[in-house]
């Protein structure tokens, strides 16, 4: 079912100090997001933020679908602030550790010994 497109908002977030641009469909529904750090609107405005970023809006909807129980415990603005928090999070430390295409390439660098231990953590039952 392809959703239409009901209303634009742009909301300043002072406690994340963020302008956030988020799509709604005729539901209430979030069906696209965005954001840009700092309080500069008319960069917010100019500067291409303004329009739906396709991972952060899919990255939204897992979260959702991921942790319905945590996100319904708090206003929808607070729910994808910290889903935009986690989603900046997730793709600096992948920046940041892109050599390191695994775990055990990063502890094979180690200088210090380094112990691989395997857990089986499928039956935590």
């Amino acid at each position: 079912m392809i959703q239409e497109l009901d209303r634009v908002v742009h909301q300043w977030c002072f406690d994340n100090d963020r302008w956030m641009y988020i799509e709604y469909d005729r539901d209430g529904e979030v069906m696209g997001l965005n954001f840009m750090q700092g309080d500069d609107y008319e960069y917010f405005l100019k500067g291409g933020w303004c329009k739906s970023d396709p991972g952060l809006t899919e990255f939204y909807r897992q979260m959702l679908y991921t942790f319905p129980i945590e996100l319904k415990s708090v206003s929808t603005l607070t729910s994808i602030n910290k889903c935009m928090w986690a989603y900046h999070s997730a793709i600096s430390c992948q920046n940041e550790y892109a050599e390191e295409k695994t775990t055990h390439d990063y502890l094979k660098k180690c200088t210090r010994g380094c112990t691989i231990y395997k857990k089986n953590t499928t039956n935590l039952g």
